[in-house]
């Protein structure tokens, strides 16, 4: 271990400890950790700058500006109300509801970011129609638009399936290519798993109220009351803006297909929700002191800081040093079950804090070149590295969803932790077990 991986472990701890504190913002805490990579030389200026204008942080300050916006129509009281109807204030129906309204978000979007900005505004109009508070919802609905992306085979499952199938192909073992129905009965019984515990156990362990009083969490909410009523013609931009930028964002592929094919520009989710703020504002429906006041410049800050860490540990070498280790004791392991938890677990926790797209690039190859010296077959343990990837809420710095699933729910980073610990507890034993046995080594 070099003396730049110590460091870098260092601040990491720092930074986690910082969260944990709660006595600093957690944008300080994550601007401090920013500093701290930068002057020991684990990133350096471009990371910075690169991370700061990561496409999730735009989406996310654009989503809010619209969904700030959509708020204040009558048209998403209406849906709480419709929702209030049907569930005849069960609490299990109602949750009933978001989940699956989540994941097919998250199955369409192929993105958590954008499952939870379409469906959180709902949420939010739905637990203030029937006197709810926020926190005892959001939690599951972040976990779920997290944990259900590329599961089902449309949209950012079959994205993933043919980057999986290209790590194996790199490394010369194509006899073991996947299928397209690979994904889903590998990771099938965890969305079982997922949607029955955010439907009756998730909302049972979260807090009644919200912890830390934030403008992002229960307020955010309350100060639309005071504002007077979008008049009609903003009324209308506004419900139809949100309308098409989620409608595009679940959408995104055959749009992009459509543009193609008549010479128009290739649209990133980033793009159509930037564009959509600007139409906010453009229309009058928010003016341009609103559109950055509902932006959660804090929660951005806090994003950014765990987006330098995880370029942080990349740079340093930190995360193939795991990975090489987890190769070698995989070896030795004579358990199919046991090799499986390792490949799932060691990736589960490294994705708290880096992203995950980087841990897949480190563990992928790993997991493929493991099972090519052991003459296996690389199906279930790279299914295990997928999912453990796809599957980071524990921390702030897990993924940009976590930070506003906080905001909005007025969690610190210790409620947040507590209410993850046991569906990472059923989300590993459904995955590692159902896994390891349909895709045996």
């Amino acid at each position: 271990m070099t003396t730049q991986m110590i460091i870098c472990f260092a601040i990491s701890a720092v930074v986690i400890a910082g969260y944990i504190w709660n006595k600093l913002s957690v944008g300080t805490v994550g601007c401090i950790g920013i500093v701290l990579f930068l002057l020991t030389g684990c990133i350096g200026p471009k990371d910075i700058l690169g991370n700061i204008g990561n496409a999730n942080l735009v989406m996310i300050t654009s989503m809010f500006v619209i969904s700030e916006g959509f708020k204040r129509t009558k048209a998403i009281h209406l849906v709480a109300s419709t929702v209030k109807k049907i569930s005849k204030g069960s609490m299990v129906m109602v949750m009933l509801g978001f989940t699956l309204a989540t994941v097919m978000a998250a199955t369409f979007t192929g993105s958590a970011v954008a499952a939870f900005c379409i469906v959180a505004p709902i949420v939010t109009a739905t637990c203030e129609e029937m006197n709810i508070s926020i926190s005892k919802t959001i939690f599951s609905v972040g976990l779920v638009s997290i944990a259900a992306c590329a599961i089902i085979p449309v949209g950012g499952s079959l994205a993933m399936l043919a980057e999986l199938n290209g790590y194996i192909a790199a490394n010369g073992y194509e006899q073991y290519t996947m299928e397209a129905m690979d994904l889903f009965k590998g990771r099938g019984m965890s969305l079982l798993v997922l949607i029955l515990y955010t439907t009756f156990v998730g909302f049972r362990f979260a807090p009644e109220k919200p912890i830390v009083a934030s403008k992002d969490s229960s307020e955010l909410s309350k100060r639309v009351a005071h504002h007077e009523p979008l008049k009609q013609p903003q009324e209308i931009s506004a419900i139809a803006i949100f309308c098409l930028v989620s409608l595009c964002l679940i959408f995104n592929t055959p749009l992009n297909n459509v543009l193609a094919a008549i010479g128009g520009p290739n649209l990133a989710a980033w793009e159509i929700s930037f564009i959509g703020a600007v139409a906010t504002v453009a229309t009058g429906v928010l003016s341009s002191k609103e559109a950055c006041a509902s932006m959660p410049i804090d929660l951005t800050l806090m994003v950014a800081g765990g987006l330098c860490m995880g370029s942080a540990l990349a740079n340093t070498g930190a995360g193939d040093l795991i990975g090489n280790a987890i190769a070698s004791t995989a070896s030795s392991l004579g358990n199919p079950y046991l090799i499986g938890a390792l490949f799932y677990l060691i990736p589960f926790f490294l994705t708290q804090i880096m992203q995950n797209r980087t841990v897949m690039a480190i563990f992928a190859p790993i997991a493929i070149l493991a099972c090519k010296s052991m003459g296996a077959d690389c199906t279930g343990p790279l299914l295990l590295v997928a999912s453990a990837c796809c599957t980071a809420f524990m921390t702030p710095m897990a993924t940009p969803t976590v930070p506003m699933v906080m905001g909005i729910g007025g969690y610190d980073m210790k409620s947040n932790m507590k209410q993850s610990i046991l569906p990472a507890i059923l989300l590993s034993a459904a995955n590692i077990l159902w896994v390891m046995t349909i895709y045996p080594l």
